[in-house]
C-alpha cells in the first residue's frame, strides 16, 4: 500500500498586532478576517483556537489562553479579555467581554455576548447564558450557584500568575512570527 500523503489546506491569517513579549505556540490556531490583539506578556498555549470571523478578538496583558480552549468574538463589536485572565484547558468563551482578573477554569462555557465581571472565578464546568452579566468578585460554581468573593486577595493572585506566565515563557516555544504578515 503507498504512503499516504498529507494534504494542507491553507488558512487566510488573520491581521493581528501582537506585542514583542507574548508567547504564541506553534500549533495553536489563530483564524478569522478582523484583527486579533495580544497585549504583552500574554501567553497562547498550544491548541488553543481564536477565531475572529464574526469580530475582532483582544486579549490583555498578562493572560493564560491554555491549550484546546475555544476563543471565539460573537459579532462585530467584538471579545475583549482583561488584563491578568486565565482560560484553562476546554474552555469556551464568545463573551463579549471577561474582566481583568477573572480566572475561567477546566471546561467553562461563556455563551455569546456576555459580560463577565472583574475579578470572577468561574468554576470547572459552570455556564454561563448569552448574553447573561456577571457582577465584579462573583464565584459561579455548581448548577448556577453564586456568592461575592470578598476575600481581598486580587494582588496577591495577580503576582503569582505573573510568575506563571514568565514560567511558561521558558516552557513554550513561541512562533509569534508565524502569524505575522
Amino acid at each position: 500500500m503507498p504512503p499516504r500523503s498529507r494534504i494542507s489546506v491553507e488558512v487566510a491569517k488573520p491581521p493581528v498586532d501582537f506585542a514583542p513579549s507574548i508567547v504564541v505556540a506553534e500549533t495553536a490556531s489563530l483564524a478569522g478576517t478582523h484583527r486579533i490583539r495580544i497585549a504583552a506578556n500574554t501567553v497562547i498555549h498550544p491548541r488553543a483556537k481564536l477565531n475572529s470571523a464574526l469580530g475582532p478578538i483582544t486579549i490583555g496583558r498578562h493572560c493564560i489562553i491554555s491549550e484546546r480552549t475555544q476563543i471565539t468574538a460573537p459579532d462585530s463589536q467584538g471579545l475583549t479579555i482583561g488584563d491578568g485572565v486565565v482560560v484553562e484547558v476546554n474552555a469556551v468563551v464568545e463573551a463579549r467581554e471577561v474582566g481583568e482578573g477573572t480566572a475561567v477554569e477546566v471546561g467553562v462555557r461563556i455563551g455569546k455576548g456576555a459580560v463577565v465581571g472583574k475579578n470572577c472565578k468561574l468554576s470547572p464546568l459552570t455556564r454561563v447564558a448569552d448574553a447573561e452579566v456577571i457582577p465584579d468578585n462573583t464565584v459561579l460554581y455548581g448548577a448556577g450557584e453564586r456568592r461575592v468573593d470578598a476575600s481581598g486577595t486580587a494582588g496577591a493572585r495577580r503576582k503569582l500568575l505573573e510568575r506563571h506566565v514568565d514560567s511558561l515563557r521558558v516552557l513554550i516555544p513561541s512562533n509569534a512570527s508565524k502569524w505575522m504578515s
